[in-house]
């Protein structure tokens, strides 16, 4: 137990440190001591899993992610690379399993939310020093994702706790720039839509005229530094924000996703695997050369897994929009930040993807765990 905590507060943020460096130098060495403290990491989650297993029950999205996961693992054995296919899965159990000790370890009061928090404050600032450091040196061309989505999937905790933008604001503004920076359209998105959700939750419960100020102040700000650095950073690819990318008729549109997700949806709809789907990680091996993920959950989950991976997405949005109703009756002033997430994420899962193939999740998720703590 107290290794892990340690490996929480400590290692979390040197998992990010040793992604960038990794990438910064091109180091195979830093990038495996990385992926050995996941490992270990991932084996004490699954130890205090099964050790507080009773507890968990209580726990309102333990059984949906504890199918979730089931499912995912039968169909494992359907990569044609199961190693891969299986060093992939592990991911989805990492922030599966830990947004479970989260829970456990806030209700027992050994890891609360407050030092959740302060962890999350570290890796935000370790994300916008080297976003900072690889836009200067010039790597932002090839690593412009940086660690955007990662500071994406921390912000909803994150906004939970600035109170109605009173607090932690120095960190809402580090995230703004991080995600800012890379010039990532989803992130961008996601994030200022994020906001709006949990503004105008914020207005329709205690409506002021300071409030529509700040607010107007905060979209103002966020235009226009997203118009500058679009104009300003010659690193960047700004084509990318050229009115042909946003056109749904052009299948080279959103980086070409719009072609991808049209071949993704025929094949599935013309394929006898409706309902099912074609197996693991089947989106990416499809083609011989060239292999990519979908970069959508929507349209990798029905390709890969079929109606059935849909049905396991929109279970969870009707499971949040529950918690949403429940959560409401108890704090009716911060219930817009479920709606925030749950914005987001649908979002996510349209064009990005994010319940496979990373870790980062646990941040996300996270929340859900330290709320429903909060309703008595």
């Amino acid at each position: 137990m107290r290794l892990l905590i340690f490996l929480i507060k400590w290692g979390f943020p040197l998992l990010l440190a040793t992604d960038l460096i990794s990438e910064l130098l091109e180091n195979e060495i830093i990038l495996n001591i990385s992926r050995g403290l996941r490992i270990l990491i991932l084996f004490l989650f699954v130890i205090e899993n099964i050790r507080y297993f009773n507890f968990l029950k209580k726990f309102n999205f333990f059984r949906y992610f504890f199918f979730f996961n089931l499912i995912l693992l039968t169909y494992v054995g359907t990569d044609e690379v199961f190693l891969d296919g299986f060093w992939m899965y592990s991911k989805t159990l990492f922030w599966t399993l830990g947004i479970n000790v989260l829970f456990i370890y806030d209700q027992k009061r050994i890891f609360t939310e407050h030092d959740f928090l302060k962890v999350i404050k570290k890796v935000i600032l370790i994300a916008f020093i080297f976003t900072a450091i690889f836009l200067f040196n010039g790597s932002m061309e090839t690593e412009y994702n940086v660690a955007s989505y990662l500071v994406l999937f921390m912000y909803p905790i994150l906004l939970y706790n600035t109170n109605g933008y009173k607090k932690n604001m120095i960190y809402v503004l580090l995230s703004a720039l991080a995600i800012l920076i890379t010039l990532k359209r989803g992130a961008i998105l996601a994030f200022i839509l994020g906001n709006f959700i949990y503004y105008l939750g914020l207005i329709t419960n205690d409506f002021s005229v300071r409030k529509i100020l700040s607010g107007l102040f905060l979209l103002l700000f966020l235009l226009f530094t997203t118009t500058y650095f679009i104009n300003n950073l010659n690193s960047q690819d700004t084509e990318r924000f050229s009115s042909e990318q946003f056109d749904l008729n052009n299948s080279k549109a959103g980086s070409g996703r719009v072609g991808m997700y049209t071949s993704l949806y025929e094949g599935w709809l013309n394929s006898d695997k409706i309902l099912f789907g074609n197996g693991f990680r089947a989106d990416y091996l499809r083609q011989e050369s060239n292999n990519t993920f979908a970069h959508s959950d929507v349209f990798g989950f029905l390709y890969n897994f079929g109606l059935l991976g849909i049905t396991l997405i929109l279970i969870l949005y009707v499971k949040l929009i529950k918690f949403y109703k429940t959560f409401k009756k108890y704090d009716r002033y911060n219930a817009n930040i479920i709606l925030s997430l749950l914005f987001i994420l649908i979002l996510i899962n349209t064009y990005s993807g994010m319940f496979l193939g990373s870790t980062n999740p646990i941040y996300f998720f996270g929340l859900i765990s330290y709320l429903q703590l909060k309703i008595r």
